[in-house]
């Protein structure tokens, strides 16, 4: 009863009915015009010509080719509904207003990080530093395997806050582990610490407390929706917030793939064994994570924060080489892209890769294959028990493609993977929020780090080898065993790859 209540309720689904009934009376009105014989003739003409300019500027823009191939198929098979959904649908739901306030808020941050130093020579050191990011020494990274041991750590921390806990995810959903993370933040806000907090309002809507941000405001922690949905013509499920992280006084930072959800730590099972991976950062890089998160929260909030504030010196006894970075779609850089193509080039023995979701464009799918062409060990693990079932469809379709380019393809046997883990020759990884696919690579705000000369990387090896020795080896045969329905709907949704 509480499911289904929960379902009548809910916010998502009320949005989705909305675009639903906008698409259903869009298709009448269109249905009645065109069978009407005098309108009809020139509603056909008119909308053909306007099509046709929607196909030109598609074209000649600088989006991606995938992208451009997803529009001009609708538009080009039905050019009367086609148009009329471009016109409604192909526009982000970001003003150009915010669009500019979050430029000026960028160029704050690279006032403050403007002290960059340019001892390493890496092309992608580089290309971050161009970008507005710097990379640390005096700081030190440490992986943690699952949700249950990043659960712990991350208790511990945060009872030691002293000034302020900062927290940003993608979802936040009620249950087991978010209460005991709740409890502690109760206890640390009564003592005084500040706390701030920004969760995505489409990945964590539904999941959380009724009058949750009233209740949390009572308890004196201050919430924030990022880019909340709403009921209007352009709703987009784009320009999320897919972060993950906690900073806490600027001394400590996690991050990775881990929400805070019951599945993350195996307390409920959806879809196997959830198999998952975070990171622990202490040190002088930890700055990098605050700044990420006030950027998010001055975009957010009409409140404009001191950064200088937040800047608690803090350095440890390290030589690692950390270089925390943030991704967005709004200035179109797509700064993760570029660093993994820099280290897919530069690879020369062995790539190892997990991730949940695999929806490359040409040129990462081109970068890849010609590694493992070159003699690169090129190895991907994916999951063996899907989330979503269409987009694994497409994500099996892209792993035939690079199976047959003699790149070794893995399932996860006892259930999801959903760590994003790039490791290159055991030199360099980089670690964060990106899965490989369009929405973390194009359309999502996510966070990274790029890592040298530390003994994490040991260790993410043997996380990803010990992932191998628990999945399957998948052939271009049991990868192509499909039946004709099937790689039919593959070939279809393949053609929207870029939209899912």
């Amino acid at each position: 009863m509480k499911k289904i209540l929960k379902m009548l309720t809910s916010k998502v689904l009320f949005i989705g009915l909305f675009v639903l009934l906008q698409l259903l009376f869009l298709f009448l009105i269109i249905n009645k015009l065109i069978n009407d014989d005098l309108i009809g003739v020139y509603l056909q003409l008119f909308f053909t010509i306007i099509s046709f300019f929607i196909i030109l500027k598609v074209v000649s823009s600088d989006i991606n080719p995938e992208y451009k191939i997803a529009w001009i198929i609708p538009v080009l098979a039905f050019p009367i509904f086609g148009t009329f959904f471009y016109l409604l649908y192909h526009q982000n739901n970001i003003t150009n207003r915010r669009k500019k306030m979050y430029s000026n808020i960028i160029t704050n941050r690279n006032i403050l990080l403007n002290n960059i130093p340019n001892e390493l020579k890496y092309k992608e050191i580089k290309y971050l530093n161009k970008n507005g990011w710097r990379y640390y020494r005096n700081s030190k990274i440490n992986l943690l395997s699952s949700g249950e041991e990043k659960l712990y750590s991350l208790l511990e921390d945060l009872k030691n806050a002293e000034s302020f806990i900062l927290i940003e995810y993608f979802i936040l959903s009620k249950g087991k582990m978010f209460n005991s993370i709740m409890d502690v933040l109760y206890e640390k806000a009564a003592q005084g610490v500040e706390i701030k907090l920004i969760y995505d309002d489409f990945g964590s809507a539904d999941n959380l407390p009724f009058n949750f941000k009233r209740k949390m405001k009572k308890k004196g922690i201050e919430v924030l929706p990022f880019n909340p949905i709403n009921f209007h013509l352009n709703f987009s499920m784009n320009y999320r917030t897919h972060r993950k992280i906690v900073v806490i006084d600027n001394k400590i930072a996690y991050t990775g793939g881990i929400n805070i959800g019951d599945e993350y730590c195996n307390y409920i099972n959806r879809f196997g064994h959830w198999h998952d991976a975070s990171f622990r950062i202490e040190g002088s890089a930890v700055w990098s994570f605050t700044l990420i998160f006030l950027e998010s929260w001055n975009f957010s909030s009409k409140e404009k924060l001191d950064y200088k504030k937040y800047y608690i010196p803090y350095k440890l006894d390290s030589n690692e080489v950390i270089a925390p970075f943030a991704d967005n779609p709004i200035e179109n850089r797509e700064i993760t892209k570029s660093a993994l193509l820099y280290l897919i080039n530069e690879a020369k023995e062995e790539i190892l890769i997990t991730t949940p979701y695999l929806i490359l464009d040409n040129e990462i799918i081109t970068a890849l294959k010609l590694a493992a062409k070159s003699g690169v060990n090129v190895n991907i693990v994916l999951p063996g028990i899907a989330d979503k079932k269409l987009v694994y469809l497409v994500t099996e379709s892209f792993a035939l493609d690079l199976a047959k380019a003699g790149i070794k393809i893995y399932k996860y046997i006892p259930g999801f993977l959903h760590s994003k883990l790039y490791l290159f020759d055991r030199k360099k990884a980089i670690v964060g929020t990106s899965n490989l696919d369009f929405r973390s690579l194009y359309l999502h705000f996510e966070n990274n780090v790029l890592i040298y000369e530390s003994d994490v990387l040991d260790d993410i090896a043997n996380y990803i080898n010990i992932t191998i020795d628990n999945s399957k080896l998948m052939s271009k045969e049991s990868l192509k065993k499909k039946s004709f329905t099937i790689r039919t709907l593959q070939a279809i949704l393949r053609g929207f790859s870029a939209t899912l």
